[in-house]
């Protein structure tokens, strides 16, 4: 009767110390949320969270030399996201590790010259003396990807279909609402654009016209050549940059590919 008295206490123990632990571990998931889609080079060590986009405490980033991470806080109280983006351009791999549940929430691991967080920004050196080596930008984004209203239509209004929005058929009755949806998609990625701009330290304007498929997704992306007829290697990181926040954007449906353009 003793034994099978301490056989059950040992067994109450054991699965309190786990529905501890469960909670533990909840309350350290989703610090962050990984952008896996507009992310690229990027590995994710240490994380405790189910799921693979909800970053815990104590996970790190493995950044690969010319690699760009896109992370996003949690929704706050006034229904704001905190959303930021890390490039590195180290011809070394670095680590950033996730080391508190407050802004700026990440921190370079590794790295001993690093400025401190300024205005949302950070800027490393390695360790030969490589200026911005790793730089990261934090900003405050509304918590809705989309305008008002336009997720609500996806279901009910879709895109019209032109040979390319930036040189449009004005004869076209359809016209006036294909530009105004195209200037609200842009309007919505410009917080995102933003980032882009800011990490790469550019001013650089450009053009970009891309295709959105039936299914919603973006496939094709073509940048615009200057005058020359060729691109500034310069401007790559800010490209390549574009085109992952352009590919990773929810667009309404749309009954036929549609080609969309823009200068960013």
């Amino acid at each position: 009767m003793l034994l099978k008295f301490k056989k059950t206490m040992i067994l109450i123990n054991t699965l309190f110390f786990l529905g501890y632990t469960n909670i533990l571990h909840a309350d350290e998931c989703g610090v962050l949320h990984y952008l896996a889609n507009k992310s690229n080079g990027v590995a994710v060590t240490g994380n405790t969270c189910k799921s693979i986009d909800d970053i815990a405490l104590g996970s790190e980033f493995n950044l690969m030399p010319g690699a760009r991470l896109w992370f996003k806080s949690q929704i706050s109280a006034d229904a704001k996201k905190t959303q930021g983006i890390c490039q590195n351009r180290s011809p070394k791999s670095i680590r950033i590790s996730v080391a508190s549940d407050k802004l700026p929430w990440i921190k370079p691991s590794g790295l001993t010259h690093c400025s401190s967080w300024t205005d949302n920004k950070i800027n490393c050196e390695d360790n030969t003396g490589g200026q911005n080596a790793l730089s990261c930008v934090i900003a405050t984004v509304d918590a809705e990807s989309h305008p008002k209203g336009l997720e609500e239509r996806t279901t009910s209004v879709r895109m019209r279909s032109l040979p390319t929005i930036d040189n449009p058929d004005k004869t076209d009755p359809s016209q006036n609402g294909a530009e105004t949806e195209k200037e609200q998609i842009v309007s919505a990625m410009q917080p995102d654009v933003d980032l882009c701009r800011v990490i790469n330290h550019t001013d650089a304007r450009i053009k970009i016209t891309w295709l959105v498929e039936t299914n919603s997704r973006v496939n094709t992306v073509i940048p615009g050549a200057d005058k020359t007829g060729s691109q500034n290697d310069a401007d790559k990181p800010f490209i390549d940059c574009l085109t992952a926040v352009i590919k990773d954007f929810s667009y309404p449906q749309s009954s036929q590919a549609i080609w969309l353009s823009n200068q960013f």
